[in-house]
Protein backbone atom coordinates (compact mmCIF):
# COMPACT_ATOMS: atom_id res chain seq x y z
CA UNK A 1 0.00 0.00 0.00
CA UNK A 2 0.82 3.56 -0.89
CA UNK A 3 -0.11 6.62 1.05
CA UNK A 4 -1.23 9.02 -1.89
CA UNK A 5 -2.92 12.20 0.26
CA UNK A 6 -4.56 12.82 3.76
CA UNK A 7 -7.67 13.42 3.63
CA UNK A 8 -9.09 16.68 5.69
CA UNK A 9 -12.06 15.95 8.24
CA UNK A 10 -15.14 16.83 6.50
CA UNK A 11 -17.13 19.85 7.55
CA UNK A 12 -20.44 19.01 8.99
CA UNK A 13 -22.62 21.53 10.17
CA UNK A 14 -22.33 22.75 14.08
CA UNK A 15 -25.23 21.30 15.13
CA UNK A 16 -24.10 17.98 15.13
CA UNK A 17 -22.33 18.85 18.48
CA UNK A 18 -20.34 15.81 18.49
CA UNK A 19 -16.35 14.83 18.34
CA UNK A 20 -16.82 11.83 17.61
CA UNK A 21 -18.51 12.57 13.82
CA UNK A 22 -15.96 12.29 10.92
CA UNK A 23 -12.89 11.55 12.32
CA UNK A 24 -9.96 12.26 10.17
CA UNK A 25 -8.72 9.88 7.71
CA UNK A 26 -6.23 8.83 5.63
CA UNK A 27 -6.65 7.70 1.66
CA UNK A 28 -4.67 4.85 0.67
CA UNK A 29 -4.41 3.64 -2.43
CA UNK A 30 -4.07 -0.07 -3.07
CA UNK A 31 -4.16 -2.33 -6.77
CA UNK A 32 -5.51 1.14 -8.18
CA UNK A 33 -7.97 1.84 -5.45
CA UNK A 34 -8.59 4.28 -2.83
CA UNK A 35 -8.80 3.21 0.18
CA UNK A 36 -10.01 5.33 3.25
CA UNK A 37 -8.28 4.24 6.94
CA UNK A 38 -8.22 6.13 10.53
CA UNK A 39 -5.66 8.62 11.16
CA UNK A 40 -4.13 7.32 13.51
CA UNK A 41 -3.42 8.63 17.23
CA UNK A 42 0.51 7.86 18.49
CA UNK A 43 0.36 3.86 19.63
CA UNK A 44 -2.66 3.46 17.97
CA UNK A 45 -2.91 0.15 15.94
CA UNK A 46 -5.69 -0.72 13.32
CA UNK A 47 -6.55 -4.31 14.10
CA UNK A 48 -8.60 -5.27 11.84
CA UNK A 49 -11.11 -3.99 9.15
CA UNK A 50 -14.74 -5.52 8.43
CA UNK A 51 -16.55 -4.81 5.61
CA UNK A 52 -20.64 -5.27 4.38
CA UNK A 53 -21.68 -3.34 7.96
CA UNK A 54 -24.53 -2.01 8.43
CA UNK A 55 -24.18 1.51 11.36
CA UNK A 56 -26.74 2.75 12.85
CA UNK A 57 -26.38 5.47 15.56
CA UNK A 58 -28.99 8.05 17.64
CA UNK A 59 -28.47 10.81 19.69
CA UNK A 60 -26.86 12.88 17.17
CA UNK A 61 -27.64 17.02 16.61
CA UNK A 62 -29.58 17.41 13.13
CA UNK A 63 -32.82 17.18 12.19
CA UNK A 64 -33.76 13.50 12.32
CA UNK A 65 -31.43 12.35 15.39
CA UNK A 66 -30.17 9.09 13.94
CA UNK A 67 -27.84 7.96 10.83
CA UNK A 68 -28.01 4.78 8.78
CA UNK A 69 -25.86 3.55 6.13
CA UNK A 70 -23.61 0.73 5.29
CA UNK A 71 -19.57 0.71 5.17
CA UNK A 72 -16.63 -0.27 6.39
CA UNK A 73 -15.48 -0.80 10.02
CA UNK A 74 -12.07 -0.50 11.44
CA UNK A 75 -11.36 -2.05 15.23
CA UNK A 76 -8.20 -0.46 17.00
CA UNK A 77 -6.96 -0.47 20.19
CA UNK A 78 -8.50 2.99 21.03
CA UNK A 79 -12.03 3.33 18.49
CA UNK A 80 -14.24 1.99 16.33
CA UNK A 81 -14.27 3.66 13.12
CA UNK A 82 -16.62 3.37 10.68
CA UNK A 83 -16.83 4.86 7.28
CA UNK A 84 -19.45 4.77 4.96
CA UNK A 85 -19.59 4.24 1.51
CA UNK A 86 -21.14 7.33 0.76
CA UNK A 87 -21.24 10.09 2.88
CA UNK A 88 -25.00 11.91 3.93
CA UNK A 89 -25.73 14.47 1.94
CA UNK A 90 -28.11 16.67 4.66
CA UNK A 91 -25.61 16.29 7.43
CA UNK A 92 -22.00 15.68 6.16
CA UNK A 93 -21.60 12.83 8.00
CA UNK A 94 -19.11 10.42 6.81
CA UNK A 95 -17.62 8.44 9.20
CA UNK A 96 -17.89 8.19 13.33
CA UNK A 97 -15.62 6.74 15.52
CA UNK A 98 -17.02 5.26 19.08
CA UNK A 99 -14.03 5.44 21.79
CA UNK A 100 -13.59 1.48 23.26
CA UNK A 101 -13.28 3.39 26.73
CA UNK A 102 -17.06 5.15 26.67
CA UNK A 103 -18.88 2.20 25.04
CA UNK A 104 -20.92 0.72 27.58
CA UNK A 105 -23.91 -1.97 27.42
CA UNK A 106 -22.64 -3.78 24.56
CA UNK A 107 -24.19 -7.10 23.67
CA UNK A 108 -24.11 -9.06 21.22
CA UNK A 109 -27.46 -10.08 19.38
CA UNK A 110 -27.95 -13.21 17.27
CA UNK A 111 -31.91 -12.59 16.34
CA UNK A 112 -33.56 -15.31 14.59
CA UNK A 113 -34.81 -13.52 11.99
CA UNK A 114 -32.30 -10.80 11.11
CA UNK A 115 -28.53 -10.65 10.65
CA UNK A 116 -26.00 -10.98 13.75
CA UNK A 117 -25.05 -7.70 15.47
CA UNK A 118 -23.31 -5.91 18.14
CA UNK A 119 -25.55 -2.70 19.86
CA UNK A 120 -24.64 -0.67 22.75
CA UNK A 121 -24.12 2.57 24.00
CA UNK A 122 -21.23 5.18 23.74
CA UNK A 123 -21.06 8.10 25.80
CA UNK A 124 -20.02 11.62 23.19
CA UNK A 125 -15.85 12.45 23.40
CA UNK A 126 -17.22 16.09 23.80
CA UNK A 127 -17.77 18.35 26.35
CA UNK A 128 -20.29 17.55 28.59
CA UNK A 129 -19.52 14.02 27.85
CA UNK A 130 -18.94 10.78 29.82
CA UNK A 131 -20.88 9.24 33.31
CA UNK A 132 -21.14 12.61 34.85
CA UNK A 133 -22.44 14.85 32.01
CA UNK A 134 -24.97 16.54 30.81
CA UNK A 135 -25.24 15.07 27.28
CA UNK A 136 -26.88 11.27 27.27
CA UNK A 137 -24.76 8.27 25.26
CA UNK A 138 -25.54 7.96 21.39
CA UNK A 139 -27.30 4.21 20.71
CA UNK A 140 -25.57 2.24 18.08
CA UNK A 141 -25.58 -0.74 16.43
CA UNK A 142 -23.62 -2.70 14.03
CA UNK A 143 -25.29 -5.36 12.09
CA UNK A 144 -22.88 -7.86 10.35
CA UNK A 145 -24.43 -8.35 7.01
CA UNK A 146 -21.57 -10.92 5.32
CA UNK A 147 -19.86 -13.73 7.40
CA UNK A 148 -19.66 -14.60 10.96
CA UNK A 149 -17.76 -13.24 13.94
CA UNK A 150 -15.17 -15.72 15.73
CA UNK A 151 -12.32 -12.89 14.68
CA UNK A 152 -13.71 -10.25 15.30
CA UNK A 153 -15.93 -10.80 18.44
CA UNK A 154 -12.76 -12.00 20.51
CA UNK A 155 -10.64 -8.84 19.70
CA UNK A 156 -13.48 -6.47 20.03
CA UNK A 157 -13.94 -7.54 23.52
CA UNK A 158 -10.37 -7.71 24.40
CA UNK A 159 -9.66 -4.34 22.83
CA UNK A 160 -12.24 -3.00 25.19
CA UNK A 161 -11.57 -4.47 28.41
CA UNK A 162 -7.90 -2.71 28.09
CA UNK A 163 -9.23 0.58 27.01
CA UNK A 164 -11.46 0.78 29.82
CA UNK A 165 -8.85 -0.84 32.40
CA UNK A 166 -6.26 2.36 30.83
CA UNK A 167 -8.35 4.72 30.65
CA UNK A 168 -7.70 5.89 34.56
CA UNK A 169 -4.06 4.89 35.06
CA UNK A 170 -1.11 7.36 35.50
CA UNK A 171 1.04 5.43 33.74
CA UNK A 172 -0.67 3.31 31.29
CA UNK A 173 0.86 -0.28 30.79
CA UNK A 174 1.33 -0.91 26.77
CA UNK A 175 -1.19 -3.76 25.72
CA UNK A 176 0.97 -5.39 22.98
CA UNK A 177 -2.11 -4.88 20.19
CA UNK A 178 -0.04 -6.03 17.75
CA UNK A 179 0.44 -9.43 19.64
CA UNK A 180 -2.83 -9.85 20.11
CA UNK A 181 -3.95 -9.30 16.54
CA UNK A 182 -0.92 -11.64 15.46
CA UNK A 183 -2.43 -14.61 18.25
CA UNK A 184 -6.21 -13.90 17.22
CA UNK A 185 -8.10 -16.52 16.62
CA UNK A 186 -9.09 -16.46 12.60
CA UNK A 187 -12.93 -18.08 12.04
CA UNK A 188 -13.07 -19.53 8.37
CA UNK A 189 -16.63 -17.94 8.02
CA UNK A 190 -15.77 -14.27 9.38
CA UNK A 191 -14.42 -12.28 6.66
CA UNK A 192 -12.39 -9.90 9.18
CA UNK A 193 -9.01 -8.73 7.52
CA UNK A 194 -6.60 -8.68 10.18
CA UNK A 195 -3.49 -6.11 10.24
CA UNK A 196 -0.61 -7.66 10.61
CA UNK A 197 1.56 -5.11 9.49
CA UNK A 198 0.59 -1.55 9.49
CA UNK A 199 0.26 0.44 6.42
CA UNK A 200 2.20 3.48 5.63
CA UNK A 201 1.03 6.54 6.86
CA UNK A 202 3.50 9.61 7.09
CA UNK A 203 3.80 11.55 10.35
CA UNK A 204 1.51 14.44 8.72
CA UNK A 205 -1.50 12.17 8.91
CA UNK A 206 -0.55 10.76 12.28
CA UNK A 207 -2.45 12.13 15.59
CA UNK A 208 0.19 13.87 17.75
CA UNK A 209 -1.25 11.99 21.31
CA UNK A 210 -3.55 10.09 22.93
CA UNK A 211 -7.49 10.80 22.29
CA UNK A 212 -9.02 13.12 25.18
CA UNK A 213 -11.79 12.31 26.52
CA UNK A 214 -14.20 14.64 28.46
CA UNK A 215 -13.15 16.50 31.33
CA UNK A 216 -15.84 15.11 34.17
CA UNK A 217 -14.19 11.41 32.94
CA UNK A 218 -11.19 11.93 35.25
CA UNK A 219 -8.47 10.02 36.87
CA UNK A 220 -10.79 9.64 40.61
CA UNK A 221 -13.81 8.41 38.36
CA UNK A 222 -14.13 4.51 38.00
CA UNK A 223 -15.38 3.09 34.86
CA UNK A 224 -19.06 2.87 34.94
CA UNK A 225 -20.08 -0.42 33.10
CA UNK A 226 -22.93 0.64 33.58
Amino acid sequence: MCLTQRESPTAIPRRLGCMAANPALSTVSHAGQATQLPALYAQEVIALQRDGIDFSINGLRHQSGKWSTRGVLYLTNLRLVFVAKQADAASGLAAFELPLAYIRKDKFNQPIFACNNLSGECWPAAPGGGPQGNLPPHGFALYFKEGGVGTFLPLYFSFVGIARDNLHKVQQQPSAPQELVATAFVDPSDPSRLYLAQPAQPAASERPSAPKYAANYGVDEPYEAM
